[in-house]
């Protein structure tokens, strides 16, 4: 017994090292994926905090044409105001005051950029009137949200659409409550099956280290027209539809993500030509398409837009290996 008392305390010590290193992780962690590319990323910069409690306060600083940090104290509603998602002006950071700082109803950024949301709940309506989407972004660039955690939609979790590009999502959670709810959908990127040529060259986004959990049926993310790296994230949304899905000039870069009891990890939509890369993935009880290389056979009249492979991504970034991703994940996602 007494021989087995030092490897019990070097393996504690190991745990509590481990434990430490994974809380710690994301404390210096600043923006990177596309949202660093070609822009600085600053959002409200060095400005002095706002702490914000009410709806009308909220939207006042959010909406100012000054860069502002804005820091969310407990449970905002956007409904509270005629239903309508919070519009966020360029320049802007959102921050949540601790992990239970709450946004309800939903968020919108159009026309804007370098805009940065990071540690906050952000709660859809359903099954109440609301915003259809929680977070919704178009024509829209330079964006980052970072340890979100994102529910109940009414229609989508996140749309990035109508020529956004160079939108950086991490260590997110995304999930549903009510398996009766048809429309559990959860990230565009682009829309339409090939009707959309204005998005071409643009929706470059980067998906890492997020968790697609509970009841989350589809588009995780569903990728058309634009440019995807999805890599390092989670996936247990057992009795889903497919994960990731890419059509219509979509091409995606998927790396050392984790699958875990899920159908169609990642599957080539409609008819048009696209692209998957996928390498270092781990398939843990999956179910069906694992799709990559050249999808589609043909290209939309009047729009002879080459697809190139995404296979490296424009920017430094470190891949955690895949098997712990789980143990990451489920540790690092949402607001700390």
């Amino acid at each position: 017994m007494k021989k087995l008392i030092p490897i019990i305390i070097l393996c504690l010590q190991t745990i509590f090292v481990q434990s430490s290193e994974i809380k710690n992780r994301t404390k210096v962690e600043g923006p990177n994926g596309f949202s660093t590319v070609a822009h600085e990323m600053s959002g409200g910069g060095k400005s002095e905090p706002v702490h914000v409690k009410t709806l009308s306060a909220l939207e006042k600083a959010v909406e100012s044409e000054e860069p502002k940090v804005i820091v969310i104290v407990g449970t905002i509603k956007t409904t509270d105001k005629n239903g309508y998602p919070l519009n966020i002006n360029s320049n802007k950071t959102i921050i949540g005051a601790n992990k239970h700082a709450t946004i309800y109803g939903g968020i919108s950024i159009k026309n804007k950029n370098n805009i940065i949301v990071r540690n906050l709940n952000i709660q859809g309506t359903w099954p109440n009137p609301g915003p259809d989407d929680t977070i919704s972004i178009r024509n829209s660039h330079h964006i980052w949200l970072n340890h979100l955690n994102i529910w109940d939609a009414g229609d989508g979790l996140l749309d990035i659409t109508r020529e956004s590009s160079y939108v950086t999502v991490s260590w997110c959670k995304f999930w549903y409550t009510d398996k009766a709810h048809q429309h559990r959908l959860c990230a565009l990127i682009g829309s339409g099956g090939g009707d959309h040529p204005e998005d071409w060259g643009k929706l470059k986004v980067t998906y890492h280290h997020n968790w697609f959990a509970d009841l989350v049926d589809q588009r995780m993310p569903r990728v058309v027209y634009g440019q995807a790296h999805i890599y390092n994230n989670y996936y247990t949304s057992k009795g889903n539809s497919y994960c990731i899905g890419v059509g219509s000039y979509g091409s995606a870069l998927v790396e050392n993500n984790y699958f875990q009891g899920v159908k169609d990890p990642h599957k080539f939509m409609y008819d048009v030509f696209c692209h998957i890369t996928a390498t270092g993935n781990k398939y843990e009880k999956t179910q069906s398409r694992r799709e990559s290389g050249i999808g589609g056979n043909r290209i939309v009249k009047g729009q002879n837009f080459n697809v190139e492979p995404l296979i490296k991504a424009p920017y430094n970034y470190k891949l955690d290996q895949v098997e712990k991703i789980p143990e990451l994940v489920k540790e690092l996602a949402g607001p700390q």
